[in-house]
């Protein structure tokens, strides 16, 4: 679950979109991000809440997770792109006058720079972004059987033999250092 941009101050409710997945992700790992998908879609529709399909390609921090065939999902409030006047509208229809934002604005201004930091959040758009991977976070601890939730059909590690996979008893192990 990747929520690398929580409180953009001009942000915007982005769920990443498990059908604008890169084509080489692993087929195993695309139903149960549909699924996180929905569960994110399905929690703002139930709270009254606007909301953006945003990309889901690979440019953040899951990238490397869903093209192993790990499946991935998340919540992004933007970060570089700018707010359109479509968006703006839209945010104030379900939000209220004024609360929508700025068109033709960065979303993130201070994105990747210094001035990023807790002081330029949306205090409003970082509590509803919490609270969303908050219910999606409990609603897959409580599946009986979270694997087969999220693989309905199997998971393959693309690993012909597991039995040959190296097994480490420590970290040092692992990373090949020295125990102390």
């Amino acid at each position: 679950l990747n929520y690398d941009m929580l409180g953009s101050p001009n942000y915007m409710f982005g769920i990443y979109d498990a059908r604008t997945a890169n084509n080489n992700t692993p087929a195993h790992a695309l139903p149960g991000s549909h699924k996180i998908t929905n569960l994110y879609r399905e929690w703002f529709i139930r709270q009254n809440l606007p909301w953006n399909n945003t990309d889901f390609s690979g440019r953040s921090d899951y990238g490397p997770f869903l093209a192993k065939g790990i499946v991935a999902g998340g919540l992004f409030s933007g970060a570089d792109d700018m707010k359109s006047l479509d968006e703006r509208n839209y945010y104030d229809k379900m939000l209220g006058q004024g609360l929508g934002g700025i068109a033709g604005a960065i979303h993130d201004p201070c994105y990747h720079r210094a001035c990023d930091s807790i002081q330029n959040i949306n205090v409003f758009a970082f509590e509803k972004m919490v609270q969303a991977a908050a219910y999606v976070l409990e609603y897959l601890a409580r599946q009986d059987d979270l694997q087969k939730w999220l693989y309905p059909e199997g998971r393959s590690l693309g690993v012909k033999n597991q039995q040959s996979q190296r097994k480490y008893n420590s970290i040092n192990e692992y990373f090949g250092l020295p125990y102390s």
